[in-house]
């Protein structure tokens, strides 16, 4: 058995059920902020390492074999695992800890698409954030909403033989920082983010926004990926929709729930106009549409495909989608909010090209995953 696990085996380990233990030696309020999570549930036990070095000759008969320790990059842990050797306990150290978890990528290819076209959706599942890659091998690709590691989506897309022509923001994110900016430069794309979430002000980066309705062309006459607007969770949310198929969603709904309105400090006003995005532009859509969000709050909205996923259809099984009195809708939605982290003003900041931060300041802006719903009742 290694000594050590990358981030990508010990999740196709949660995957497959085969780990038995995680035991997290991070400080308790860093455990408190976020938890290595995975597709399925795993038996976690958190420690801080001063407590585990007291503890080592009673943690070897607590735990399993090849139980996976993990502290915030890695070092540690690592140590620890000569106690745990000395004592003749086999166990695992995750390399780079949860920096490197938070950096993990699990790209999952979308069936059952027609014309050519091939599609990813790119977990990332420190944050459960999600990004796509649509496009027709041999040809032309676009990135939605992407995280801050343009070389993943540079390899995706040369595996296919495309090229980046696009990089789109469907909104801007409040949760993460993204990648957007920097994989259109590395690719050479033309980059597009709505001006009605950039304050309107010129941003320090290349921005082409999408009109509503418009349309990209991936290389083929046949295939056109149109753009929606579908504003609510922010002024400029929008959609991107592949006619007859699929519809990436943003933030604007979910497997469960609604984007939150609130993040913008404007509630109220952008809780109405999602009533009308949801009943006026969602609602009239075939319901076999396949929803593809930004975003899942638990492990359960993963599919035993492993994709988050699900029909038009079944969104609008929830009752809140479901109600047509625009007050009880908003009363409903803005009593629903949980607060909101504080670093999400700063990461707008930073994803609307308003403020900078260091690679240090990012890694802290990140910790935890997102919390962008409304609500996740059905």
């Amino acid at each position: 058995m290694a000594r050590a696990v990358t981030t990508r085996e010990l999740y196709d380990e949660i995957e497959a059920g085969t780990v038995p233990m995680i035991l997290d030696v991070r400080n308790q309020d860093e455990y408190a902020a976020w938890q290595i999570e995975g597709s399925r549930p795993v038996e976690m036990r958190n420690l801080p390492i001063w407590m585990a070095v007291e503890q080592i000759e009673d943690l070897v008969h607590e735990i399993p074999e090849n139980t996976v320790v993990v502290c915030a990059h890695g070092n540690g842990s690592d140590l620890l695992l000569d106690m745990f050797a000395d004592e003749g306990k086999v166990v695992r150290n995750l390399e780079g800890g949860t920096a490197a978890w938070a950096e993990l990528l699990v790209a999952r290819r979308l069936p059952d698409l027609h014309d050519g076209i091939v599609a990813w959706q790119v977990q990332r599942p420190s944050k459960a954030c999600i990004s796509y890659v649509i496009g027709v091998p041999g040809k032309k690709a676009i990135v939605i909403d992407p995280a801050r590691f343009p070389q993943f989506y540079l390899d995706l897309v040369a595996s296919e033989g495309m090229t980046i022509t696009h990089v789109i923001d469907t909104h801007v994110h409040a949760d993460h920082i993204t990648g957007g900016p920097l994989l259109a430069e590395a690719a050479g794309a033309v980059y597009s983010v709505p001006i009605e979430d950039t304050g309107k002000a010129p941003t320090p980066f290349a921005n082409t926004p999408l009109a509503d309705g418009e349309e990209i062309d991936l290389g083929d006459a046949t295939v056109h990926v149109l753009n929606i607007k579908t504003p609510g969770h922010t002024p400029g949310s929008t959609c991107i929709s592949l006619p007859g198929s699929f519809l990436v969603t943003g933030d604007t709904v979910f497997v469960r729930g609604v984007g939150r309105p609130d993040l913008t400090g404007r509630a109220e006003e952008l809780a109405s106009e999602l009533f009308h995005t949801v009943h006026n532009v969602l609602q009239p859509l075939d319901p076999a549409t396949t929803v593809l969000p930004a975003h899942w709050s638990f492990a359960n909205e993963i599919d035993e495909n492993g994709l988050v996923q699900t029909s038009l259809g079944h969104v609008f099984e929830s009752a809140l989608l479901n109600e047509e009195d625009m007050a009880r809708f908003i009363q409903e939605v803005i009593t629903s909010l949980p607060s909101a982290p504080e670093t999400y003003d700063t990461i707008r900041l930073v994803n609307s090209g308003r403020k900078e931060a260091t690679a240090d300041e990012i890694e802290f802006l990140e910790i935890g995953k997102n919390q962008c719903a409304a609500s996740t009742t059905t």
